[in-house]
Formats: structure tokens, sequence, C-alpha cells
């Protein structure tokens, strides 16, 4: 072989030598170091658990964005399935409260009064939180009637127009006979005392509702004075007061005032005949037995004993002064007639003083203003009857305001508007008087 073919061939193996250590040098691995014992460990983080309460919450959020865009449909079945599967206290009371609001605005009342019905019997019962759950389910269904009286006025409707289309009048008529059945049930409940106190309340509310939402003027009339009558109950609402001695509640049955207890009859002692040695003993409540049984046995009780020494009177029972017969009227010598009897100084009729009585005042009066509806009131929907109690003087004006009652928030403008009435003067016997009476101010949207 020539000797530079030789040495071109020598050459072409080394370079091919050299790039094949390179590459393995690459491909290979690389030994790692030990940790160093110094070093702490890195902690592992890992996602935080999803617990089923957290589960729950996102799904109620997730229906009151249902009833946000009102997609109800959506918002009844997660709130269906919430409350089937929960069975914590807490998220219940506000989930029943967002299913009574999806069933309202859905127009489903069969189902709503379903679940009214299902919370009434609930409260009947010693389950905790029971009557708190129906108070507030009640209380959505009030809610839920302002809501749409006020819906009906935004847009200039009025829910006694019999003109409006089958479909609002069947739904109006639905509203009416779910809120009846609210009062309903708030009447039997306030016969129980520990509940009279809340079902008075929703009972108002319930009935001030439904004359709001009347279909006609006697509706209206015949609803409202259910309202009267339910602020009369809660302020004529019977207390029971503890007696101190017993213990036993005592209360009146007509004004709710406490009886007071008669004391206990004490045995009276025994009192000597004034014309025989005869004892009369006294009444024993409670004879205590006899010890001695060698004497024959004695009939307790107000019996005369023939034959007994006569006991002598206890000194604090002694009379004091004997009775004193009635003296008969002497006669007259050489006159037998009686003498005659004077006929007795006719006594003076005592003369009426104080204010007269009159009762409403209406009728009498001579300038009447009109309330003006507080804003604020009218923003908050209250609605009433007002009744002012005052004093009118000699001279027709209004002298004093003696006691005001209704909704609180109208009462202010009843009593601006009451300063400004003037009646005609009262008289007794010709004499010019004051008067107490009454002016009711019915405030209606």
């Amino acid at each position: 072989m020539p000797l530079n073919v030789r040495k071109f061939f020598i050459s072409s193996v080394l370079i091919c030598g050299s790039f094949s250590a390179a590459a393995l040098a690459q491909t290979a691995p690389v030994p790692q170091s030990s940790p160093s014992p110094q070093a702490p460990a890195q902690p592992v983080q890992t996602a935080p658990a999803i617990t089923s309460g957290d589960l729950l919450r996102a799904r109620i959020s997730k229906a009151k964005a249902f009833i946000a865009v009102r997609n109800y449909s959506a918002a009844t079945y997660e709130l269906e399935n919430v409350r089937r599967e929960s069975g914590d206290p807490a998220i219940l009371s506000g989930v029943n409260v967002l299913l009574m609001n999806s069933y309202l605005e859905q127009g489903d009342y069969k189902r709503a009064q379903d679940l009214l019905k299902e919370f009434y019997a609930e409260q009947k019962t010693t389950k905790a939180g029971a009557k708190a759950n129906y108070l507030a389910v009640a209380g959505q269904i009030v809610k839920g009637a302002r809501n749409r009286l006020e819906r009906y006025q935004t847009l200039g409707l009025s829910v006694t127009d019999r003109t409006l289309p089958l479909e609002a009048v069947n739904d109006l008529e639905k509203m009416r006979e779910t809120l009846e059945l609210v009062i309903a049930q708030s009447k039997e409940m306030s016969a129980d005392q520990s509940k009279a106190a809340d079902a008075m309340a929703l009972l108002e509310e319930a009935t001030n509702s439904r004359s709001m939402l009347a279909r006609d003027e006697y509706d209206s009339r015949r609803w409202r004075d259910e309202v009267a009558d339910a602020r009369e109950d809660i302020a004529n609402s019977r207390t029971v007061v503890i007696s101190a001695i017993s213990g036993v509640p005592s209360t009146n049955v007509a004004d709710g005032r406490a009886v007071t207890e008669k004391p206990a009859v004490q045995a009276a002692p025994a009192v000597a005949a004034p014309s025989s040695g005869i004892a009369l003993e006294p009444v024993r409540s409670n004879p205590a037995p006899s010890v001695n049984t060698d004497r024959p046995r004695q009939v307790e009780g107000p019996v005369a004993r023939a034959g007994a020494e006569p006991v002598e009177k206890p000194a604090e029972t002694r009379e004091k002064t004997p009775p004193v017969a009635e003296k008969q009227p002497e006669k007259v010598a050489g006159n037998d007639k009686q003498p005659e009897k004077t006929a007795p100084a006719p006594t003076e009729t005592p003369v009426e003083t104080g204010p007269i009585t009159v009762g409403s005042l209406t009728e009498y009066a001579t300038n009447k203003a009109t309330p003006i509806y507080p804003s604020f009131a009218r923003t908050a929907h209250a609605v009433g009857v007002v009744r002012v109690e005052v004093i009118v003087d000699e001279s027709g004006e209004v002298a004093s305001i003696e006691k005001t009652s209704g909704p609180s928030l109208l009462q202010g403008a009843a009593k601006d508007a009451i300063r400004k009435w003037r009646f005609k003067p009262f008289e007794r016997n010709g004499q010019p008087v004051k008067a107490i009476g009454f002016v009711n101010f019915n405030f209606s949207l």
C-alpha cells in the first residue's frame, strides 16, 4: 500500500473515534450527588380538600344566579336537591325562603301552598326551629304579594281592574288564596300563648297585604276591618300573672288583669250560746286524730252537745258590750197615735263636671285638614288606619292629643293633621264644655 494512502486511512480512523467519544460523553447519565444532611426536605404542596358544605354553598350560589336571571325552573331544581341532601338547619332556613320565592315568581301556587302547609304542620311539633322556619316561609309569601302589587303599580295597572287578561286575573286570585291560607293559619296559631305574639304580628301583615290586593271596594273594606281587628287583638292580648302565693297563673278573662285571690277562710273560734250552757265547736278543716281512745268519739263540727259544761270564751272573742235592744217608739199619755215619720231631706243632684265623651269627632268637624303622606312611609308601603284620641276645648279647637294607635310610620302625619282641625263647640246645660273623642285617618296607596 502506498505510504500516502496509509496515512490518510489512519487519520480518518482517528477523527471518527474522537467524534464517537464526544457523542458518548454527551449521552452518558451524570451521577447525582447525595443530598446534604443539613438541607431540609421541601414540603409537597397539595390542593385543599373540598368539603360537602362547600359544594352545597356553591350550588346555592348557582341557584341564586338562576333567580337573578329569572330562570326559576333551574333554581327550583337546584334548591329542591339541596333541601333533600342537606340536614344543616342553617343552610335549610335560607333554602326554604329561596324555594318559596321561586315558587311564587314562577306562579306555581300549588307547590307554594304545599310547602307552607308542611311547615305549619311541623311547627305544631317540638322540633327545634320549626316555628322560625314557618314564620320565615309565611313572611316570604307576604313579601311576594307586596312585590306582585308593586309590579302592577309600576306598570300603571290596578289589581281591581276586571278588564285585565285572564292570566293576570287568575294569578291575582291564586295570590289572594295563598294569603288567606296564611291568615287562617296565623289565627289558629295565635291560640297558643307561647306563639301568640308572633302569630298576631304575622296576622296583621298578612291581612294588610290582602286588603292591598282587594278585588273591589267592598273586599278592601272587609279586609281593612280584619286589619283593625288584628290590631285590637294584639293590643288586648292577655298576659298571665303568676300569683306570689300559690304560683298558679291567674288572669281575668275580660280584661287580662290579675285576679286578687281570696284569703283562706280560717276556722272560727268556739262561741258560747247566749241562752244555754251549750257550746258550739268550730269547724276544723283538718281535725287532728284523737290519741285517747277510751273516750267516745265526738262528732266534729258545729254540733250542739247537750248537757255539756259551758265553755268560757277566749279573751279575744268576748263581747265587749252586750247587744243593745232596738228602742221602740214611746207612747204619749192620752194619745194612742204613733208619731209621724218625717220625710228624708231631698238630696241634691251632683253637678256633672269634666269633659264629655263624644266618640267619633268626624261629624262635628267644621274644618278638616288632609294628612300629608310621608315619603318614607310611601316607600316602605306603610298603610293602615291611625286613630288619634284628642281633647277639644270649649272653643272647638284641639287642646291636646291623648293617644295615638296604628302604623308608627304614619302617626306623625296624623298628629300634624288633627292639630289643624276645628269642631263645633260642645255644651252641657247651656254651658260650653270640653269633649273627648277620636278621629280615624285611613292611609292607603
